[in-house]
This record gives structure tokens, sequence and C-alpha cells, in this order.
């Protein structure tokens, strides 16, 4: 893959991050999936179970969430274990997208198959919400 690859999906939460990739092919719950204090999965129905979301670009073909889900996110980013981005194949759950808009953590939507399938983990995305536009900067 040549570098500055570009990916066009739907821009849910608005702002601009750069971070590595971490690619999940199963759905994630920010409301039992993720220990807020450390940002570690630790999810049984989760293939990331064991790896870390802090200060990554999580890449998630849907979230699975609850009314409270916002609060987990919310905290994540208060302990400071939260993803800096979150790309999602199908539109996530709207409490998620709560959570994301008071954290200021970007969602994009309709791209997680795309992206999951061309990169791979700690692959350096750059995410703009604003305009829904995920590049490629450094392939790993």
């Amino acid at each position: 893959m040549s570098d500055k690859t570009t990916f066009e999906g739907r821009g849910i939460v608005k702002g601009n991050v750069t971070g590595p990739a971490l690619v999940s092919r199963t759905p994630f719950s920010f409301l039992g999936d993720v220990d807020i204090r450390t940002g570690d999965v630790i999810g049984e129905l989760s293939d990331l179970r064991g790896r870390n979301i802090a200060g990554r670009v999580l890449v998630v073909p849907a979230t699975r969430g609850s009314a409270g889900a916002w609060r987990f996110l919310y905290q994540l980013k208060q302990h400071g274990t939260h993803p800096v981005a979150v790309i999602t194949g199908e539109l996530p759950d709207p409490s998620v997208v709560q959570g994301a808009i008071l954290s200021g953590v970007p969602i994009i939507s309709g791209l997680a198959d795309r992206i999951g399938n061309t990169v791979t983990d700690a692959t350096l995305l750059c995410v703009d919400g604003d305009s829904g536009v995920v590049t490629v900067i450094e392939a790993q």
C-alpha cells in the first residue's frame, strides 16, 4: 500500500486526530469490554482482549452500547485511557456518540470494513471527523 491512501466515510463526531490503528473484527462495548482505569480490553467477547485502546484509533465493525455507555467513554477520557478516535462500519450506538461528543473523540462510520481489511494494527491514521476522511499516514 502506498502512503497517503484515503478513505471517505460519514463523520459522526467532529475532531481531527492522528494515532496508530487498533483493528477489531468484533463489535465493541465501552460498557463492559474495557477497564476505564487502564484502557485494557477485558471483555470475553472481544477479539481485542488483552490489548489496550489508550491513544489508539479504534477500528470496529459496530459498537454495542446501553444507555450508560457514554459515561464509560467519558471516564476513559478523564483517566487518559481513551481511544483518540473510533471508526465503525455501522452507525455507532447513540450513547457512544454522546460520550464521544463529551470527550472530544472523533467518530467516523461506514469505514471499518474497508480500513480493517487494508491496514494493520499500529498503522498510523489521520482521522478527520469533520469531513469523514481517514488518511493512512504510514503503513506498517
